[in-house]
């Protein structure tokens, strides 16, 4: 409406201006060339931006032509001394517009300067420096050093358990936690010192001046007990936590890329330490760093160069020796690396997210190896590693059911193994997803069992078959004086006491003795693997395994797990007679079978006396 009324006002003076001409110098203009010339006036105007002082133009040049004309003698008639004030409209509008615009278009740069200025330097969420205009200022204390004396500690600081936040109580949530953050830590600094978000819940704080390891622990410390306290975001106490690398320049790095590799690289450890807490940079850290951001460099090529492969390690039932199945184990063979460690690799690609189709690929190799060998004897089951960030993908289930339907295989075949950490977040998602595996026929093992979040309340009700008794648990059981001892050796029984009550199969991983296999039995562990019985090997050993089992089965009643029935051999699965239909093996009822002791320490017998699944391992590695 004021634009409106503001453009009336223009027209009406451009137009007054246009008929004062007319009567001062007597000019006959027409109507036309009177509305031509109010219309230049108007759009002069208009032009400079500045409605204000067109109004102000006329007005005030109508009024100083009422009191002299243009040869500085009063004006004989008022129409004359109107015509004479009219003419300076256009160029008080010229003047008095043309300088307001030129101010206004002057401050609009300034301002929208000073915009970019600020986007450039600063961080639009949380308000503290952003990473680049933070290493530019970090390089200028570098090449022109405060006093004269180089120096300065950087401290960087990642939020513990933020991705719970965000996945719980949502992103602007997460949002404002952020913002809460960059204010403390803003507030808790000196004026000289820079805070800055290196992205997403990560932030670098540089300390002036600051070149005594004590003076920058004492920050640190500080800081640390700040963040362990909840902080109240949106009506709710958030509780986070912070883990802190610490770096001193000029000891840890000469460059601004070199410090923040140093103090980036201290946090790490303190990830890996438990979290919640500070830590120094060292020359060691550094190294690993290194060694870290060059195998996630090139894992990202790893799976399109096929640098992975899969092997195969032996799972037998305890009680008889029988195999019952394989574990499918991810190995990386880099053309300058060489043989990578799985623990070395693996958490890379969880943190960096490259294991979730690095878990697919796995998964259909697995599925179909599996289907190769399903025509070598009976149910064999193929265990497949999954983890929690594959597991949580939204088309998790699909993708295995693809994998299933595309390698043809029996779905009861395949087991995936799933870590306690998946129950931790999105609880009820973990159910529906567990359950609609087990309808499609996949079974589900708990792996790593007693390493985590273990609450009795899931076992009864998630479609979980096994327990997996973790390695680090079986690696404590050693032989002494009186037998088995070791710090592990409660919670290993509890457990095998457990899972044997609820009705799961028990199974441990890394059985590397004689004395571990027979304390195992006995307290009611079904299924073991380990180096004592078969390291992992590749799918051409293992198939020429599971052909020469069956032949051997097949020749010896003895190894047949059911005597009475001629198409039973050596390789069974104890872990899915309860859940196949007993009258679908053509014997029913089934006859009584004793089960065979595993005989243990194994000699290396000639290939004709083999009797048990181990002793035949001995004679394949020879």
């Amino acid at each position: 409406m004021t634009t409106r009324w503001l453009l009336a006002a223009t027209a009406v003076l451009a137009w007054g201006s246009a008929f004062a001409v007319n009567a001062r110098f007597g000019a006959d203009l027409g109507p036309y060339q009177t509305l031509i010339w109010a219309l230049a006036a108007g759009a002069t105007g208009i032009a400079v931006g500045a409605w204000p002082a067109v109004v102000a133009g006329g007005v005030v040049g109508s009024l100083v032509g009422l009191g002299i004309t243009i040869d500085g003698t009063p004006p004989s008639d008022w129409r004359v001394a109107l015509a004479e004030g009219a003419l300076l409209l256009p160029l008080a509008l010229v003047a008095v517009g043309g300088g307001a615009a030129a101010g206004r278009v002057l401050l609009t740069q300034l301002r929208h300067h000073r915009g970019v200025s600020d986007r450039a330097q600063y961080d639009v969420l949380t308000g503290a420096l952003n990473r680049r205009a933070f290493e530019r200022r970090l390089d200028d204390w570098i090449r022109s050093p405060r006093g004269g004396t180089p120096g300065f500690a950087l401290l960087f600081v990642d939020l513990d358990r933020f991705k719970f936040v965000n996945d719980t109580f949502g992103h602007a949530v997460g949002d404002q936690l952020l913002i809460a953050v960059a204010g403390q830590l803003m507030a808790h600094v000196r004026d000289g010192d820079l805070v800055a978000r290196q992205g997403g819940d990560e932030f670098v704080v540089a300390l002036a001046g600051v070149r005594e390891a004590e003076v920058a622990a004492t920050v640190a410390a500080k800081l640390v007990r700040l963040f362990a306290t909840p902080i109240e975001v949106d009506g709710k106490a958030i509780s986070v936590s912070a883990s802190i690398g610490v770096a001193l320049h000029p000891r840890d790095g000469e460059t601004v890329h070199a410090m923040v590799q140093s103090a980036d690289a201290a946090m790490y450890a303190v990830k890996t330490r438990g979290k919640n807490a500070y830590h120094f940079s060292s020359s060691d850290q550094r190294h690993r760093q290194a060694r870290r951001l060059e195998l996630e460099h090139r894992l990202r090529s790893a799976l399109r160069d096929h640098e992975f492969e899969v092997v195969y390690q032996p799972q037998l039932e305890l009680a008889t020796g029988r195999l019952c199945g394989f574990e499918a184990l991810l190995r990386w063979r880099n053309a300058d690396l060489g043989m990578v460690p799985p623990g070395e690799f693996i958490p890379i690609a969880e943190d960096a997210g490259m294991i979730v189709p690095i878990g697919h690929w796995l998964t259909r190799e697995a599925c179909r190896q599996a289907q190769a060998w399903a025509g070598l004897g009976p149910h064999v089951t193929m265990a497949i590693n999954v983890s929690p960030l594959q597991f949580r993908q939204p088309e998790f289930v699909q993708q295995v059911e693809a994998a299933i339907r595309d390698a043809r295989v029996d779905p009861t075949r395949i087991e995936l193994e799933v870590t306690e950490s998946i129950l931790i977040d999105q609880f009820e998602l973990a159910v529906q997803t567990l359950r609609r595996l087990d309808k499609m026929g996949v079974r589900t093992a708990l792996d790593d069992f007693g390493t985590g979040y273990s609450s009795l309340a899931y076992l009864q009700k998630l479609p979980i078959r096994s327990l997996k008794i973790d390695r680090s648990f079986v690696r404590e059981l050693v032989l002494g004086p009186t037998g088995i001892v070791g710090d592990a050796l409660p919670i290993v029984e509890a457990i095998a006491a457990m899972g044997l009550k609820l009705g799961k199969t028990v199974v441990a991983e890394g059985v590397e003795t004689e004395a571990q296999a027979r304390y195992l039995h006995r307290i009611g562990v079904g299924v073991v693997q380990g180096f004592h019985y078969a390291r992992p090997m590749s799918a051409a050993r293992a198939e020429s395994l599971l052909k020469r089992l069956a032949n051997l089965g097949s020749e010896r009643e003895p190894l047949a797990a059911n005597a009475g029935d001629p198409r039973a051999s050596a390789v069974q699965d104890p872990r899915g007679t309860s859940e196949r239909d007993p009258r679908a093996s053509g014997v029913w009822p089934p006859p009584r079978v004793e089960p065979v002791p595993v005989k243990l320490p194994l000699p290396k017998p000639e290939t004709d006396a083999v009797r048990t699944f181990s002793e035949y391992v001995l004679v394949l590695d020879n």
